[in-house]
Parts: C-alpha cells; sequence; structure tokens
C-alpha cells in the first residue's frame, strides 16, 4: 500500500499548526521543517509524533524543497501551518493515493478572512496543486508565490474537497504580511527590471485599478462588508508595492549619483 507524507514549514505557528496536524494525524509521516520558532511550535509537533527539522530561513520555495527531500513516503502532501484538511478532502486524498490515476492533484483552497469564509473577489476556488508523487514535483524557486513545478507528461487530477487557509484572522495580521510581501515583490521587480523609470503611474492608479478589479469584476462586493476590506486592503498592498519601487530607484540613484561624483 502507498504511504504519505506529509511537509510542512514553519516559524512560530503555535497558534496554528495544532489545528493542521489534527486535521493529517492519519498520514503514516509528518515532517515539520522550523525555522527557528521561540513559540511552542516544536514542542505541539512533537505532540503529534512529527519529525521536526530545524533549518534556518532560506526563503519559502527552498524551505519546502528541502523537506520534500525528507519525505520517504510515495505521496507527498504539502501545507501551511495555517492549512486545514477537511474531513472530505482526507478522504479524497486517501483515495487519490489509492488508485493512483494521476501523477499530482490540485484542490481548491477556501480562505478565512477576519472571521469570513470569503467566495469571491478572487479568493476562490484558489486551487492548489499540494499533492503529487514523491520526486515528480518541487516548488518554482521564487521569493514569493511557489508553486509545484510539473514534468511534462505529468497528469494532474482535481479534487473537489476543500482545503481550509485561516490566512488573516486579523487586519493587523494582513497588514504586516502584506508589509513583508510587499518588500519582496518590490525586490524582485527592481532586481528583474521590470519597472519603469518612473512609477508615478503605478502609484497614481494602483488603489483604484486593484480596488475595481476585486470588488467589482471579481464581484467581492457579494462578500458584503468583509469584502469591502479586503477589497481596500489589497489595493493599499499593491500601493505599497510602487512605494518601495520608488524607494529603491531612489536609492540606486543615489548610489549611482555618489559614485558618479567620486569618479568626478
Amino acid at each position: 500500500m502507498s504511504r504519505l507524507s506529509v511537509v510542512i514549514i514553519a516559524q512560530n505557528e503555535a497558534s496554528n499548526i495544532r489545528r493542521c496536524l489534527e486535521s493529517v494525524r492519519w498520514a503514516d509521516e509528518i515532517i515539520v521543517v522550523d525555522s527557528g520558532s521561540t513559540d511552542d511550535t516544536p514542542r505541539i509537533c512533537q505532540e503529534f509524533g512529527c519529525e521536526v527539522i530545524h533549518r534556518a530561513w532560506q526563503g519559502y520555495a527552498d524551505q519546502k524543497n528541502f523537506a520534500l527531500e525528507h519525505a520517504t513516503g510515495d505521496w507527498v502532501l504539502s501545507l501551511d501551518a495555517d492549512e486545514e484538511v477537511t474531513p472530505e478532502l482526507a478522504d479524497e486524498i486517501k483515495e487519490a493515493v489509492r488508485n493512483a490515476r494521476a501523477d499530482a492533484y490540485s484542490m481548491p483552497r477556501r480562505n478565512n478572512f477576519l472571521g469570513r469564509w470569503m467566495r469571491h473577489g478572487g479568493w476562490y476556488p484558489d486551487r492548489q496543486v499540494r499533492l503529487f508523487r514523491r520526486g515528480i514535483g518541487k516548488f518554482k524557486p521564487v521569493p514569493l508565490h511557489e508553486n509545484i513545478i510539473l514534468p511534462e507528461g505529468a497528469r494532474l487530477g482535481l479534487l473537489s474537497a476543500e482545503l481550509r487557509h485561516y490566512t488573516y484572522p486579523r487586519a493587523a495580521d494582513f497588514i504586516k504580511k502584506a508589509d513583508v510581501y510587499a518588500s519582496i515583490e518590490a525586490q524582485t521587480l527592481v532586481r528583474e527590471g521590470r519597472t519603469s523609470r518612473s512609477p508615478i503611474c503605478p502609484l497614481v492608479f494602483a488603489i483604484p485599478l486593484k480596488f475595481a478589479e476585486v470588488y467589482i469584476w471579481k464581484g467581492g462586493w457579494r462578500d458584503g462588508l468583509h469584502g469591502f476590506v479586503a477589497a481596500v486592503l489589497m489595493s493599499v498592498r499593491v500601493f505599497l508595492r510602487w512605494v518601495k519601487v520608488w524607494e529603491l530607484q531612489r536609492a540606486d540613484g543615489d548610489v549611482q549619483g555618489e559614485a558618479q561624483g567620486e569618479q568626478d
């Protein structure tokens, strides 16, 4: 019978990881790569009999690929600490592993924003490829929003039960993460040369365009006040990204100016 390994990366996830581990305690193996937690995360993992590997933070994709290297099961289920496998999804995963009609499977993810399960505004179905044969998939080495890379010809199956994602319990959680993500995105844009000399247009139009996309075009208004708040915060995050691009460009211009002055 095929074995299933669950792999999770974590850092200070004591408020989330118990729920995650409880939902997959039926798995044959659970591996947690911890990047220096100072809370009860390692202790909680040990309660569930997980293999806990301590490793300094190397980036999202790098940590996840490191976890994959330590999995020993025939199949791997990759989860984030703030996610939860529903009983219905667990049954589908067990069936998929048992029958193996595909090489990898995607599943719809339901995101919880400020206590509400979002249905619109681009929040759902948010399909994620998380279940795959060991050795066939790896995470794309990008700074953010890492996805599974599958080889050409790999068979992708679809699961229908939901993966639950307790993404932002409070507005403060969104704002904190938005600042981190905006910094990573800005650095990537500047490094890859995907910005204009002046980000005036993105700065001016970032908020209205993103708000219109999320709240109107993608139907965020259907989620009531939660949909409105989400659209505003997502718009501010995009605006913040371009502010950080502007800051990086100014800093780079100052450095180049100083270098030119020294040459003169």
